[in-house]
This record gives structure tokens, C-alpha cells and sequence, in this order.
């Protein structure tokens, strides 16, 4: 049977006008780097992971809500603009990976749909009950945080974050990416591309541990000096080799206290 939508070219009238199993595996096939990330995480912030995964967590939704809401449409003048949705589609956030009816990314990714459904089409939304397995302990914990991350979110994105902690130039950025500094530009005043959000949340995140653990003006020092621990590299140069998500474990690893106690 032929289907009347078409995946090359996907829409928000794909996820509006078929039920919401359908609309899901639509947004899971435009999202697949999204959905595997959540995979990872979600089970992790059910048994009350750290502050790292949760970041990691709120960027991918972060990125989800952004594309599902720029996604074109059949009759946009009818539609929220996407700004709007882009910031009404993470509202609660917090209760995304609760409210959705599996305990992974498409899971999560569901509960988001539904949720677009209900603003771009008024469709009546159907993840709104709770799973009956929430520790309402870790809940709460999930959501103060959440709401801590909202308050850093605020004092600009994760890119912009980093670029100021580490004192990155658009230059510098366009350098740790492959790409050219026009293209940064652009970012800085939209939104990076989903197939860079992974790197770019990882610098962030690196950038945060360090503006966190260390005195203040030495964030920047420390990401250009060369270590042996990173084989003569600066951990800017292991960033631009592609090394980044290794970098992240380290640093994450360094600041462990716990575990070398």
C-alpha cells in the first residue's frame, strides 16, 4: 500500500495527519542521532544519574523541540510561528521522559510529538498520565535540576556558553567543527544544525566542568595547554580531531573525586 507522505521531504503535516504511532516512527526517522542519545539517557534519569547525563538529556530535547517546530507545513500561516513552538514544545520539559509511554527515546520522542500535535493542529494530546513506576523522589530531583538548567540555558545557549568560558572566537569554533566561520555566525544567531548538536553539546559540557571546578580566568588556559595525558594535545586540539566525546569521559573522570577517594 503506497503511503500519502513522503520521508524525503517530511513536514509537520506528516506528524498532524496520521495517528500518533505513525506521526512518532515519522519524527524517530527524521531524529535517529536524537532518539539513540535518549536511549542512553532516559533509563539513566530514572535511577538518578548525574548532572552530566541530565544536560545531555535537556540539549537532545532541545534539539528535537527545535526541529519538529521548523519543519515546514502545507499552510504555515495557520501554524504558531516556530520560535513560539520551538519554546512551547519545551515547556515542562521536565515531565517529558514521565509522561511518555515508554521509558526510552521514543518514548520521549512520542510525548514530544504529542505535544506538537496538540499545538500546531489542536489535536487532542494523549501522553498526559504518568507512568505508575516514578520514584517521586528522583522525580523531584529530576525537576530541580531542570529548572537549575533553565536558569543557565537562559544566560545564552550551550554554544554561546562555551565560546564565552573558554574564550572561543566564531574563528575558533568554525576550527574545532570543520566548518567556516560564516557558518558559525549563522548558528550564533539561529541554531546549529542536529548533525552538530552532539559535538557541540559536548564542548559545552566540558566547558561547564571546567568553568565549575576551576578559579575563575583558568577555563581558558587549561583547554589550550598541551598534556600528556592527551598525547601532547591541547584538549582544543583533541575537540578538533573529532576526539570529543572521549575528552568529556576524561575530563568528567578527572573531576571524580569519588572514585580515586
Amino acid at each position: 500500500m503506497q503511503h500519502k507522505y513522503n520521508l524525503r521531504m517530511p513536514s509537520i503535516d506528516h506528524l498532524l495527519e496520521n495517528d500518533l504511532d505513525t506521526a512518532s516512527t515519522i519524527a524517530a526517522g527524521i531524529l535517529p542521532d536524537v532518539v539513540a542519545s535518549l536511549d542512553r539517557l532516559v533509563p539513566l534519569l530514572a535511577a538518578g544519574a548525574d548532572r552530566a547525563a541530565l544536560r545531555r538529556y535537556y540539549i537532545a530535547v532541545d534539539a528535537a523541540a527545535q526541529t519538529l517546530a521548523s519543519l515546514p507545513a502545507s499552510n504555515p500561516e495557520a501554524l504558531v510561528a516556530p520560535a513560539v513552538m520551538h519554546r512551547l514544545l519545551r515547556r515542562n520539559i521536565a515531565e517529558l521522559a514521565w509522561v511518555a509511554p515508554s521509558a526510552d527515546g521514543a518514548g520521549v520522542l512520542t510525548a514530544l510529538v504529542d505535544r506538537i500535535r496538540g499545538l500546531a493542529g489542536g489535536l487532542p494530546q494523549q501522553c498526559v498520565k504518568a507512568r505508575p513506576d516514578i520514584d517521586e523522589h528522583r522525580f523531584g530531583w529530576f525537576l530541580e535540576s531542570i529548572i537549575d538548567l533553565e536558569f543557565e540555558q537562559r544566560c545564552g545557549s550551550p554554544l554561546k556558553r562555551a565560546m564565552r568560558t573558554l574564550e572561543l572566537s566564531s574563528t575558533d569554533i568554525a576550527g574545532l567543527m570543520g566548518v567556516t566561520r560564516q557558518a558559525v555566525d549563522k548558528w550564533l544567531v539561529g541554531a546549529p544544525p542536529i548533525d552538530r548538536m552532539a559535538k557541540i553539546g559536548a564542548i559545552a559540557e566540558i566547558s561547564d566542568m571546567l568553568r565549575h571546578r576551576l578559579r575563575d580566568g583558568m577555563p581558558p588556559v587549561v583547554a589550550r595547554r598541551p598534556a600528556e595525558a592527551y598525547g601532547g594535545r591541547s584538549m582544543l586540539e583533541v575537540i578538533a580531531d573529532d576526539d570529543h566525546e572521549w575528552l568529556r569521559r576524561s575530563v568528567r573522570d578527572s573531576f571524580d573525586f569519588a572514585s580515586v577517594a
